[in-house]
């Protein structure tokens, strides 16, 4: 699989995770005031990001393990080694290797800025309250942003 379309199927997937985490903040609130407070009649809960979720992930699993298997891999290597990480030659392994650097690197730049932004919480709660959310699922998609950049610089 090309590396565009495993960076673009992993936002994607790390977008509808970030979307079933808000809708379960939001439940976790109404099910708080469900509980505190006897005249509400209950809690609503939306459970289409969760299925979509499911079936992303579940067909990229799916669709990645079975080409692996037909190249004679192993079900542990072919669903537990992302696909990002599979490299043949030498120079692969180095490309590999930067970029794997380049996002740890990105992590250290971007996690003041992530703990800045975490500090705006009580500000923006009363707005966004799943802000919290929000900033916290920022960390992975720079960490993928810098190793698919770093990668597509390296291939090309």
């Amino acid at each position: 699989m090309r590396s565009s379309k495993i960076y673009l199927l992993n936002v994607i997937i790390v977008g509808l995770f970030g979307w079933a985490m808000v809708t379960y903040y939001d439940a976790a609130e109404e099910i708080k005031t469900w509980i505190n407070d006897s005249s509400v009649q209950g809690f609503s809960l939306n459970i289409l990001p969760t299925i979509l979720v499911l079936l992303v992930a579940g067909i990229a699993v799916a669709v990645v393990t079975r080409k692996q298997r037909k190249q004679g891999k192993g079900w542990k290597e072919a669903l537990f080694l992302p696909a990002e990480l599979k490299e043949s030659d030498e120079r692969e392994k180095m490309i590999t290797a930067k970029a794997c650097r380049n996002a740890y690197v990105s992590t250290m730049i971007a996690f003041p800025f992530l703990t800045i932004g975490m500090a705006a919480q009580p500000l923006v709660s009363d707005y966004f309250a799943a802000y919290p959310v929000v900033v916290f699922l920022l960390f992975p998609f720079i960490q993928m942003t810098a190793y698919y950049l770093t990668l597509k610089k390296g291939l090309s």
